[in-house]
């Protein structure tokens, strides 16, 4: 009787290289990681983009997220008159709580709100992903005013 309620496990037959017997031993280097690199998005139109509301801002309270399935930190951030402090989580645990505050970041402020974990998030922080899965925060050069939008 066959099993059927499992996978098949076959087994391939490799053919030697020619100039190669079969059962030859050839050393072989150890594979590399090589990190994926993330494949480009389809293309928007400039109204699009135009239609992203990126502002500076500055983080004035940063909280422990423990509900949070991923590590992840509950911030506070000032985008200045006009927009006022808004809240998110962000999954930026690589920074510590004290090296975020008074920092200057960038957000999206019109993607509306999202629930996570029980937590009101009203912006998203933008930043690098890297290769690890660490977020490095995206900033302005030099001590851009908060609130003022990003082109």
């Amino acid at each position: 009787a066959t099993r059927t309620d499992r996978p098949s496990r076959t087994r391939w037959a490799f053919q030697p290289r020619p100039g190669r017997r079969a059962g030859q031993t050839v050393a072989m280097s150890p594979p590399t990681a090589v990190p994926r690199q993330p494949q480009r998005k389809h293309p928007v139109s400039a109204e699009v983009f135009a239609s992203i509301d990126m502002r500076v801002g500055v983080v004035q309270d940063v909280e422990a997220f423990p509900e949070a399935r991923k590590p992840a930190w509950k911030l506070r951030v000032d985008f200045g008159p006009g927009i006022g402090v808004l809240q998110t989580s962000a999954q930026i645990t690589n920074y510590a709580a004290d090296a975020l505050l008074g920092r200057r970041v960038v957000g999206v402020i019109n993607l509306g709100t999202r629930r996570i974990a029980g937590f009101r998030s009203e912006f998203l922080v933008l930043g690098a992903v890297e290769a690890d899965g660490s977020v490095l925060l995206l900033a302005p050069d030099g001590e851009s005013a908060v609130g003022r939008p990003i082109a």
